[in-house]
């Protein structure tokens, strides 16, 4: 039986692929089988591989959140202070100022759409548009558990792997 040092390069060598992806799935299943250790070995270092990238993930779910509330903020405060500087160019009763290397202006925008009314049903015909049918999955999965069947559909009982 290789030592614990051979068999940690061993599986170095294997996360390495693994996260070049440049093999297929086939060659990787070679390696993992000229690995020279017992299937709970190689399993238990899988285990542990798949906990430090998850780990990994959440930590990198958590850094994007932060961004994300970061970027929020700034864009927020951009316009918080385009309105601001609107606010103070109409004020001065010009619609257009030079200011150094900028020229800031007011100009109108695109006309936009706004609707005077929540009954959908007054709009005629042509100026309303239709989504796309959607089959509710859990209510015909519902039936199907229930007995009944369908010439349109069935269903399959998948496995996964769990890792506790």
């Amino acid at each position: 039986m290789p030592s614990i040092y051979e068999l940690k390069a061993e599986f170095d060598q294997l996360w390495m692929i693994l996260e070049e992806e440049l093999v297929d799935d086939d060659a990787l299943l070679g390696a993992f089988e000229t690995a020279q250790e017992d299937l709970a070995i190689k399993l238990e270092n899988c285990c542990k591989y798949i906990k430090n990238q998850e780990s990994d993930i959440a930590g990198l779910k958590e850094e994007k959140k932060r961004i994300t509330a970061r970027i929020k903020a700034k864009e927020n405060a951009v316009e918080r202070l385009k309105k601001l500087m609107q606010d103070a160019l109409a004020a001065s009763g010009n619609k257009k100022l030079p200011c150094g290397s900028f020229t800031v202006a007011i100009q109108a925008n695109p006309p936009k759409l706004v609707l005077d009314t929540d009954d959908v049903y007054s709009i005629p015909e042509q100026f309303l548009k239709y989504a796309e049918p959607e089959v509710k999955s859990k209510e015909v999965l519902d039936v199907l558990k229930a007995g009944q069947s369908f010439t349109w559909c069935h269903f399959i009982q998948e496995e996964s792997l769990r890792i506790r």
